[in-house]
């Protein structure tokens, strides 16, 4: 997959100015690398990105010249906007592992989930591993159709990993877990006079909303 990038200047709140042209700021930094500041067609850098995520190598071609090997590694957003305001890219070295998180799809139905007895717990979405760039897996499977019965679990201990990946995180940390199903409980309400309290009045509890204007790009 490649995306053209263009080098540029800090813009400051320019980068106003981009959003209006259809352009995302961003910047490309990484081991023994002098951090770029780059400009990116937005609806180009989307449509990547639906398709690398956060695991697969992009390649970065700066000014139709030279291509570099990078990853996503985080996208800002802004609060009241939609899509991405500025994008950070790491550059990698294809003979130095790196630390990544890699999502987990959880497949199948368990039986009983499928029977409406019981609820799929899934405390964790990512694993943290460490393995050369190329070697990055596109996400762990999980399969919980063997899990039959409430309470049978999965462990980060239980994923299939191939050689060349090091799982991070502990091996004990729980993935998926099949719990009772929650059942809605409805209060019956109490008349106000056997409550020994007024059945009016209410008191009502507001909140102050604060919201923070988010600039495009923090190094600017």
């Amino acid at each position: 997959m490649q995306l053209k990038a263009t080098p540029r200047q800090p813009l400051g709140k320019r980068s106003r100015r981009l959003a209006r042209e259809g352009k995302l700021p961003a910047i490309v930094y990484g081991h023994n690398t002098q951090a770029t500041p780059i400009t990116l067609d937005r609806l180009e850098f989307q449509k990547v990105f639906v398709k690398s995520g956060r695991t697969h190598l992009v390649d970065l071609v700066m000014d139709g010249d030279r291509t570099e090997k990078v990853l996503v590694r985080e996208i800002q957003t802004h609060p009241r906007r939609q899509g991405p305001i500025h994008v950070d890219f790491y550059q990698v070295n294809l003979q130095e592992k790196i630390e990544v998180e890699v999502p987990i799809h959880v497949v199948g139905e368990s039986p009983v989930v499928k029977q409406g007895d019981a609820d799929v717990l899934q405390p964790v979405h990512s694993i943290r591993v460490e393995c050369l760039p190329t070697e990055i897996p596109e996400d762990f499977e999980v399969d919980i159709t063997p899990l039959e019965e409430i309470g049978a679990e999965l462990r980060v201990s239980d994923l299939k990993v191939r050689s060349g990946v090091t799982v991070l995180d502990d091996p004990e940390d729980l993935i998926v877990k099949i719990v009772p199903k929650r059942e809605l409980k409805v209060e019956e309400e109490i008349p106000a006079a056997e409550a020994g309290v007024p059945a009016e009045g209410e008191a009502a509890e507001g909140e102050a909303a604060a919201e923070g204007e988010a600039e495009a790009e923090t190094e600017e």
